[in-house]
């Protein structure tokens, strides 16, 4: 991934990319090994999605600034929380976090993730977090954070699962989706994504790889593809990459998706997304 036009927009960075559990070996060093994390940096303001393994260096950067910093978890499966208890941050006396999810029926999203995150499970918990954190339980809808507007939905996994739009001053569009088995049928995605400037979407399998694991939660690179130049998508990041895709195997995928867009003459541009890396829109 390129960077480009660093004094201005939207900065995106990519901590963890992976899949279901980390994965770190010679034939993934590219790519990367962590779970979940992506982050977005706006005029001094950090908007954090997912606190999976990659979260943990984040916190080590982010002890070290002292800016505002929201923590959107798209669900509670375990490779999207693991690295939150190793978030520098959370440690810091006198900090402010806003750190939000999904309720479920009458529990609430603090009730759930301190259900999880408790001995004898974990012997670390929110009551050892010595920050200033606001709980807020999110369903569909929208709400303003300062000038930035978020908006959730619900997107089709195995658990109660929410996709984040990012609107930034000036129209900016950044869509954040973490774990969904998306179908070329789902009109409503569709809409929702249609001229996004950036895309961030589960790719984990192939279409063979796919049809052995319907019902998982999880997409296909071609699906996402195909949905995404049809919504006239920007920038499209294929993400949550099995713990299997090797570098080799996920540049092959990205060299297809590139001859796929050319062959349709469609102009979106195509990344993988790669730990340690950043976009700027």
């Amino acid at each position: 991934m390129k960077q480009k036009n660093m004094k201005a927009g939207v900065e995106i960075g990519f901590w963890g990319v992976r899949g279901s559990i980390p994965s770190h070996s010679f034939k993934n060093l590219r790519y990367g090994g962590h779970t979940a994390c992506v982050s977005l940096h706006y005029k001094g303001s950090w908007f954090i999605c997912d606190a999976g393994t990659g979260i943990r260096e984040l916190g080590e950067k982010l002890a070290r600034i002292k800016e505002p910093i929201s923590l959107f978890l798209s669900h509670l499966h375990w490779d999207h929380v693991f690295g939150l208890p190793f978030f520098k941050p959370l440690y810091q006396k006198k900090r402010k976090i806003i750190l939000a999810g999904p309720s479920i029926g009458r529990r609430s999203f603090k009730a759930l993730l301190s259900k999880i995150m408790h001995p004898p499970y974990f012997p670390i918990g929110p009551v050892a977090w010595n920050s200033n954190v606001e709980w807020k339980s999110m369903e569909s809808g929208s709400q303003k954070l300062g000038k930035v507007r978020i908006s959730t939905r619900p997107v089709k996994h195995s658990d109660k699962t929410l996709g984040f739009e990012f609107t930034f001053p000036g129209g900016v569009r950044v869509i954040y989706v973490a774990d969904q088995e998306l179908s070329l049928k789902d009109i409503g995605f569709a809409r929702w994504i249609k001229g996004a400037d950036v895309l961030i979407h589960d790719a984990q399998y192939d279409k063979k790889e796919y049809a052995k694991h319907k019902g998982w939660g999880h997409s296909s690179f071609e699906t996402l593809l195909e949905v995404a130049m049809k919504a006239g998508v920007k920038k499209l990041v294929l993400s949550h990459h099995d713990p299997n895709a090797t570098d080799a195997l996920l540049e092959k995928r990205l060299s297809w998706c590139i001859r796929r867009a050319r062959l349709c003459k469609n102009p979106i541009k195509i990344f993988i997304g790669k730990e340690g890396t950043t976009l700027v829109v």
